[in-house]
């Protein structure tokens, strides 16, 4: 649809062509203004558009280019971000992350977080991100730019306390650790290398807002600071530490947030479902805001229950759900909606101000950037008011991503495992039966046989959707080969087991075949996961994958070595078909069958043997 914009300074709206929004002289007069709310009204002269944040406008131009209704829209939350994990080895291109924004600009979206734990340059410590490919200032000062353009706030979400587990290799760092990847707190070395990333932040980014993380450091105290300071209540230890974190950020002018966990662990403070006391409470900084993180639940009540919970601070609150990317290759939006949609529901209800959709990427970010889209447009129309997945939403996502929502969708079926469509098919089967070690089969007691024909199915379903997805065609073919691959090895190692003990030679000659054409699909689903990762991220954090990937085929080679040595007479038995599986769950002999597992930790899915 064509635009002629009048009123304000948009001609960056001429990018998003992509959305079937074009600036035109001869468009339909389009007077935009600012003001108290976002206001679509249709004139006799043409379009007037009023708005209160600049990033309105853009929501108010996809909006129309949609075909879809004028009214006035009012915003749920004062802030809707997504939060982009870059620190899981990808490290997204500065080009990928302009798309990211005008995608998020025409949802409606207007705060962007990078998650980066050392995946940005810090001048004075060398080893921060060293080989990493970490973003420079910039780089992060031209993503700053070109976001302001759009109404799109560029956050940092970096650590303050733990989750630097790959700076904990470098001799160069190992003086600033307590235990494991948690810094070592009180210690005047830790608050000057806290001081460079916050000052880095504030020079870099123009926006005031930073995420301080905080979260999960469960031992802290537990390591060299016990030694030096004795045991202490890990509160006091917390306590103290935000204290002198927040001081640095008011130093540099910036308002800091972080993870509430930690005040809600049985370690420091008290557990959901039980109340941590207002005198602990009053200690916090009263400026720092808590955000309650919860990603998986669909009961509206149990969000409404620990949003009175954190009622205790006198902090403000704010809630970050997930957009589930973090459990493999594949993404798992079904769930994601319905987690989304109560905790949209409950924040409303309880007058949360920041709602955050986080898209993390654990154990190696192998899943695409894009692949959540659904998703995230779902939490853009819960914004605005819209719960439904009707034809409005579906006539919205076409134009979003140039692709039907139905096909798009199929994105999730590399997960989809039963025939069911229940919560409870909440998995990481994409990965887990990809790296489910075929000898050993450490997951094979959660795999019923059979499964590879599901994968064949889904393969095809996949086959038809990379030719109608445009330019994801290239995420779909990663999908499409994983399903593919997924056809023969889902439950391979289940049948292979089976023929050999039940001296089924011939069960075990096809086997054999079957084997050898994985081989095959594997190096094609390598091969589309390499193009994948080269379009979206920079180089470094694919060597993960190389010897991942490298791995398994050489286990695939090594079950045809030792398969043609039986049938061919030169070996006596394949002594790991001999072993006595135990539940991969803890429950020893006695198990069900059961694919909706949720194990996402390579290690956990390929061998119990030593690998360190």
């Amino acid at each position: 649809m064509k635009f002629h914009l009048t009123g304000g300074e948009f001609s960056c709206a001429s990018e998003l062509a992509e959305f079937g929004i074009e600036l035109s002289p001869q468009g339909i007069e389009t007077k935009i203004t600012a003001g108290d709310a976002l206001t679509i009204v249709r004139t006799k002269s043409g379009i007037e558009i009023g708005y209160a944040k600049r990033v309105q406008v853009f929501y108010a131009l996809k909006r129309l280019a949609d075909g879809l209704p004028c009214g006035v829209f009012s915003p749920t939350f004062e802030n809707l971000t997504y939060m982009c994990d870059c620190s899981r080895n990808a490290v997204p291109k500065t080009e990928t992350l302009k798309s990211l924004i005008r995608h998020l600009a025409v949802m409606g979206y207007d705060s962007l977080g990078l998650y980066m734990e050392d995946t940005f340059r810090v001048e004075k410590y060398p080893y921060f991100g060293y080989l990493r490919t970490p973003y420079s200032r910039e780089d992060l000062a031209e993503l700053d730019r070109y976001a302001r353009q759009f109404g799109v706030e560029l956050t940092p979400y970096i650590q303050t306390l733990a989750h630097f587990n790959t700076l904990t290799r470098h001799y160069a760092m190992e003086g600033l650790f307590d235990t494991g990847d948690i810094l070592l707190v009180g210690e005047e070395q830790t608050y000057v290398f806290l001081e460079e990333l916050i000052k880095t932040c504030a020079e870099t980014f123009s926006g005031r807002s930073i995420n301080i993380g905080m979260d999960e450091a469960y031992m802290l105290g537990r390591g060299k600071y016990q030694d030096l300071h004795g045991a202490r209540p890990r509160f006091d230890i917390m306590a103290e530490h935000l204290a002198r974190v927040v001081k640095i950020c008011e130093k540099y002018g910036l308002a800091p947030m972080m993870w509430s966990d930690m005040f809600f662990s049985q370690t420091i403070g008290a557990q959901y479902g039980e109340s941590l006391s207002p005198e602990l409470a009053a200690r916090l900084p009263a400026s720092v805001e808590l955000i309650y993180w919860d990603y998986g639940n669909t009961d509206e009540a149990h969000y409404r229950e620990n949003l009175r919970r954190h009622r205790v601070f006198r902090n403000p609150i704010g809630f970050a759900g997930g957009a589930c990317k973090w459990h493999g290759f594949t993404p798992d939006n079904r769930n994601s909606f319905r987690s989304c949609l109560p905790s949209v529901r409950a924040c409303a209800a309880e007058g949360i101000k920041r709602y955050i959709v986080t898209g993390w990427g654990d154990n190696g970010a192998e899943c695409s950037l894009f692949a959540i889209l659904p998703t995230l447009h779902y939490c853009s129309r819960l914004n605005y008011g819209f719960s439904e997945e009707d034809e409005e939403m579906k006539k919205s996502f076409l134009t979003l991503a140039g692709m039907p929502f139905d096909d798009f969708m199929k994105v999730d079926l590399n997960n989809r495992v039963t025939d069911g469509d229940g919560i409870e098919g909440r998995n990481t089967a994409n990965k887990y039966l990809l790296f489910n070690d075929i000898l050993l089969g450490t997951l094979d007691t959660t795999v019923p046989e059979g499964l590879g024909a599901r994968y064949a199915r889904h393969a095809l379903q996949l086959k038809e959707a990379v030719r109608v997805a445009g330019k994801w065609k290239y995420l779909f073919r990663t999908q499409y080969r994983l399903a593919e691959a997924l056809s023969i090895k889902a439950d391979l190692g289940v049948r292979l087991r089976r023929a050999y003990r039940e001296g089924d030679r011939e069960e075990l000659k096809r086997l054999l075949s079957a084997t050898e054409t994985l081989a095959r699909d594997v190096r094609a689903f390598y091969r589309a996961l390499r193009e994948q990762w080269e379009k979206e991220n920079r180089a470094n954090g694919f060597d993960v994958q190389d010897i991942r990937i490298g791995a398994l085929l050489q286990r695939v080679q090594a079950t045809v070595y030792k398969l043609k040595n039986y049938l061919g007479g030169k070996a006596e038995a394949i002594p790991e078909l001999n072993e006595k599986l135990l539940d991969h769950m803890g429950g020893g002999e006695n198990f069900e069958v059961d694919p909706d597992q949720c194990e996402w930790r390579w290690r956990r899915m390929t061998s119990v043997n030593v690998n360190e």
